[in-house]
């Protein structure tokens, strides 16, 4: 198996990581809390200390996870642990087993297989990327009504953000992965090994191209063929940096950060 990966930080910090280990690969998409505790970036330091204690790892990748939630809370140099206060990431990755294969979501990190026949399939949680329209919506009409661009009018929807981040592992909200969890909640599937080409994993800021950039129409357009990572990150910046304001594409900020792992399988 032949492992390509590329992240692209959106600003001077990054809040994703890819992840290589023994038996899986890993996408992870960090998120601020709803508190910050001065300038301690949390969601940066959830993602160092993920990467730090799972590459190279070999065994069961979620009861590591588990354990490391609860490591996590301890090590975390955080004087107030609430959950206000805590980051959270979504992540996916994908455990291998002899010629099968287990794929885990949790948030809006995705998983696609490219198979030999021409097929592609898609793995993904639409949760949170329901919540994530219900506050774009609300952003839009903010931007309508007080005709400014959408990219100013996030500070106008801090409520409803703050409302749909409590439902994180709650009734009517998404699962995410955070810090003092018992338990890992996540999306789970199998596949065969056989016949499959390719196989993808990305953050939110990479599955943009097709879903608020509009520089594909559908995931199965951009996956028909074999794709270049750098070429492809290339036309998500310079699509997002084409309309600073957010008004042509509507989303929360001008670009994300951008991870994505290409595993190619022997043919």
């Amino acid at each position: 198996m032949k492992i390509t990966k590329k992240t692209r930080k959106s600003h001077v910090w990054n809040e994703d990581r890819f992840v290589v280990g023994k038996n899986f690969l890993m996408v992870i998409d960090g998120a601020t809390p709803l508190i910050k505790e001065g300038t301690f970036n949390s969601a940066c330091w959830l993602v160092n200390f993920l990467k730090k204690n799972l590459t190279n790892f070999n065994g069961n990748v979620l009861e590591k996870l588990e354990e490391l939630s609860k490591i996590g809370l301890e090590e975390i140099p955080l004087k107030e642990k609430s959950s206000d206060y805590l980051p959270s990431a979504s992540m996916s990755f994908i455990e291998f087993d002899e010629n099968k294969a287990l794929v885990y979501l949790l948030g809006d990190c995705e998983v696609v297989l490219r198979y030999k026949d021409g097929q592609v399939v898609r793995y993904y949680n639409d949760s949170l990327n329901h919540l994530d329209t219900i506050s774009l919506n609300e952003m839009k009409q903010h931007a309508l009504e007080k005709k400014l661009p959408i990219a100013k009018c996030r500070p106008y929807i801090v409520d409803t953000l703050i409302k749909h981040r409590r439902l994180i592992n709650k009734e009517g909200g998404y699962h995410a992965y955070t810090l003092g969890l018992n338990k890992v909640e996540a999306d789970v599937f199998e596949f065969d090994l056989d016949n499959v080409l390719e196989i993808y994993l990305y953050s939110d800021g990479f599955s943009q191209s097709f879903q608020h950039l509009n520089i594909y129409n559908s995931v199965e357009e951009l996956f028909n063929h074999s794709i270049d990572l750098d070429e492809e990150i290339e036309k998500i910046v310079l699509r997002a940096f084409g309309d600073k304001d957010c008004n042509k594409y509507p989303r929360f900020k001008v670009i994300d950060d951008i991870t994505i792992i290409k595993a190619e399988l022997e043919k």
